[in-house]
């Protein structure tokens, strides 16, 4: 049986099992696997490829190689009001396919070039996140969740100077 054919339940029992011994493989599938499943089941407000493309563009048209989570909203609602924690976790869940979009593309976590209009940093709890999303999707994340994100934007800014496309899979 693959991935794909187990129902919601069995979803979430092979998830339930992983975080109860605190492990990310051993079974017949990994915690990986049984996430991005259950992510691809879930419905999405945009479009997980198109998120990560505007990431890119918008990083290259700023002076600091950074974008927000403003910008992001107003390029896929641009006559929507910004309405707090509502928009917020539409965004935030639309990051969330895409940090599982560059892990299963092999690319440097875009979202870490997502920041705050107000500081223009990634907030302590982005970066857990961010970390702890990584971690549990099988990416060697080191013990500290600062230089592991440090590095991504790093690797990110890099993606974005060099105009390369992104991945049209996954």
């Amino acid at each position: 049986m693959n991935v794909d054919e187990l129902t919601d339940e069995q979803l979430d029992t092979f998830e339930a099992n992983y975080r109860r011994v605190n492990k990310t493989e051993g079974g017949k599938y990994s915690l990986s696997e049984i996430l991005l499943e259950k992510l691809r089941r879930k419905p999405t407000a945009f479009g997980t490829r198109e998120v990560a493309a505007k990431i890119l563009e918008l990083a290259r048209g700023s002076d600091d190689g950074l974008c927000t989570y403003g910008q992001i909203w107003s390029e896929f609602r641009p006559n929507a009001p910004w309405e707090g924690h509502k928009t917020l976790s539409i965004v935030a869940s639309s990051l969330g396919r895409v940090v599982h979009y560059c892990v299963t593309n092999d690319l440097p976590i875009l979202t870490t070039l997502v920041v705050q209009t107000g500081t223009r940093q990634l907030s302590e709890k982005a970066i857990q996140n961010i970390y702890n999303d990584c971690r549990e999707l099988g990416v060697r994340v080191g013990p500290d969740p600062d230089a592991f994100v440090r590095k991504q934007v790093d690797l990110a800014r890099a993606l974005a100077i060099s105009d390369l496309p992104i991945p049209a899979t996954n």
